[in-house]
């Protein structure tokens, strides 16, 4: 990737109506950048101020987590099998290359970024509602990503050289601080069986605009959708939030399609079968930088960071061959064997905030609860594409008495 130049990100697509749109009363503080960029002025990740830990804090985040291993045990109990607390249902996985650009201006050469190379990445396509929905219902969707042969001193220690990343599609989390996580984990487990009174509970809310935000979303597919870290991260010397946005020309001409109501149970993941089995995708991989603390607070992910004001900046490029993103062994080999964390990877992309300290705790309880209920003794933390399991295609079974999306044949 020689003379490869910085580019601002385009995320003006993700189409949320109620972010920056100078309606919203109660709980988003805007940056109110007025279509300039900020000064290009970053604040080191060690700075006073970036990282706050209010007294009390690991008391909530331990109930939150507590909150989080009944849900699991109650989606057991409809499923009769463990699945994650959060990121629940698989639409797809995916093999790749992760391609860091060389050239890359000062401010953007950090952590893994900091030298040209190409490493080879898994992806997992999901949604993240605790309870597993249809898929032309208006729900979070994400990514999660694992990057073989990246080197650096690990968080953790361990040996295994890789970085794992996790994206939502919009920029802001109604999870924004473990206290605010508890409030609304408490509605859900008092109204798991009724939604609509969970909805209705969170439409009360004083921070209404944030929690209601994923039932918002459009019905985008996912090729098209725009991804974000929403928490924020170490960024070498510096503080980043990141976004994976479609590049693709074929990809960009699904942004304004729309999934019905009236669609399969199964749209998404049959669709994006489809897409990836016809074309190659590719998506830029950009970081937004950390310039005022009163505007990009790092410990309320409630908060947008102002795209406008402070820019994404193209650091990477993920390309997929086309391939089959409906294999059975490879997810549930990644829904049951290996895990994706944001606690996992380099010490100089440490999470930072509160949200992340409390993930720290969930992801990790989660996990041995999904194990322990399974049957496994410890997850999986493959090196390289030589573990992942040998593809098969899927079996093609019509489903007579179901509205679901017919598999694409394979050859």
């Amino acid at each position: 990737m020689n003379d490869t130049k910085t580019a601002t990100c385009p995320v003006g697509h993700h189409k949320i109506e109620n972010i920056h749109n100078g309606k919203v009363p109660n709980g988003t503080v805007k940056a109110g950048g007025q279509d300039k960029p900020a000064r290009g002025e970053y604040i080191r990740w060690d700075a006073e101020g970036v990282e706050v830990v209010p007294e009390g804090e690991a008391e909530k985040i331990q109930a939150v987590s507590d909150q989080f291993n009944r849900f699991q045990m109650m989606n057991f109990n409809e499923h009769m099998h463990c699945l994650r607390g959060t990121h629940l249902k698989t639409q797809g996985c995916v093999m790749g290359k992760f391609i860091v650009h060389d050239n890359l201006s000062k401010h953007l050469a950090q952590g893994m970024f900091a030298h040209p190379g190409s490493y080879d990445v898994i992806m997992r396509y999901s949604s993240l509602t605790p309870k597993i929905v249809p898929d032309n219902t208006p729900a979070p969707r994400g990514i999660g990503m694992k990057v073989f042969g990246v080197e650096g001193e690990k968080i953790w220690g361990e040996d295994k050289k890789t970085q794992d990343w996790t994206f939502n599609n919009y920029p802001i989390l109604e999870l924004r601080d473990p206290g605010t996580t508890y409030e609304i984990a408490d509605a859900l487990e008092r109204n798991w069986d009724d939604i609509p009174k969970f909805a209705e509970e969170q439409s009360k809310r004083v921070d209404a605009d944030v929690a209601t935000l994923g039932s918002q979303l459009p019905r985008q597919h996912m090729v098209a959708m725009p991804e974000y870290s929403q928490s924020a991260y170490r960024f070498g010397d510096y503080v980043a939030k990141f976004g994976v946005f479609p590049l693709g020309e074929e990809q960009k001409k699904l942004e304004d399609v729309q999934i019905k109501e009236s669609d399969p149970i199964n749209i998404i993941s049959q669709e994006l079968r489809n897409f990836h089995m016809k074309h190659k995708v590719t998506y830029s991989f950009c970081a937004q930088l950390l310039q005022d603390l009163s505007e990009q607070p790092v410990g309320d992910i409630g908060v947008d960071w102002d795209s406008k004001k402070y820019p994404f900046e193209q650091v990477a490029t993920l390309e997929f061959p086309p391939q089959d993103s409906w294999l059975p062994e490879f997810r549930v080999w990644w829904d049951d064997r290996i895990t994706v964390n944001s606690w996992h990877g380099l010490k100089v992309h440490q999470p930072l905030g509160s949200t992340n300290r409390m993930r720290r705790v969930v992801y990790a309880e989660s996990r041995k609860l999904r194990l322990r209920v399974n049957g496994y003794k410890d997850y999986i933390e493959p090196a390289s594409l030589n573990e992942v399991p040998v593809p098969l295609p899927a079996p093609q079974l019509p489903l007579r008495g179901q509205q679901a999306v017919q598999t694409v044949k394979v050859a």
